[in-house]
C-alpha cells in the first residue's frame, strides 16, 4: 500500500461461501454488490492510512461495470489508486481474475473528522478481513 495513493488487496473465494447457497445455487457467483464492497473498502483504508483523523464514508458509486463472473475457487486481485482532498476522496477501482479486468468502479468518500477521544483501534480502516492488503506495490 502507498497510503493515499494506491493498494492491492488480494482475497479467495471458496465454494463455502455462505452467499453462494443463493447466489445461484446452479452457478454461484460473487454477487456486484460484493465487487464493488471491496473497492470500496480498500480505498477506505487506503484513505484512512492517509490520514488517521478522518473516517472516510461513502458518498457515491459511479461508473461501475461487471465484465466476467467470480466463481469459488477465483483469488481476486483489488487495485485501487486513491485521490484525497481537504473534505473528500475518490477512488478508481478494478477487480482482476486471471490478470483478466472482471469488474470496475469509481467510489467517493465523504471525510468525517474523528474527535481524538474516539480514536479506536476497532474503525473500519483498522479491520483485518479475510483479505489481504499488499504493501510495497
Amino acid at each position: 500500500m502507498e497510503p493515499g495513493k494506491r493498494a492491492l488487496g488480494v482475497r479467495c473465494f471458496s465454494r463455502s461461501e455462505l452467499f453462494f447457497m443463493d447466489h445461484f445455487p446452479s452457478y454461484p457467483i460473487v454477487p456486484g454488490v460484493l465487487q464493488i464492497e471491496m473497492i470500496a473498502q480498500l480505498g477506505g483504508k487506503c484513505v484512512m492510512a492517509a490520514n488517521k483523523d478522518i473516517l472516510p464514508v461513502l458518498t457515491s458509486i459511479k461508473s461501475a461495470k461487471f465484465r466476467k463472473a467470480i466463481q469459488p475457487g477465483d483469488k481476486v486481485f483489488i487495485h485501487v489508486d486513491v485521490m484525497v482532498r481537504k473534505s473528500y476522496s475518490v477512488a478508481s477501482g478494478w477487480i482482476e481474475v486471471d490478470g483478466h479486468n472482471v469488474a470496475s468502479a469509481e467510489v467517493m468518500y465523504g471525510h468525517i473528522p474523528i474527535p481524538e477521544a474516539q480514536k479506536k483501534d476497532d474503525l473500519p480502516g483498522n479491520y483485518s478481513g479475510q483479505g489481504t492488503i499488499i504493501d510495497g506495490i
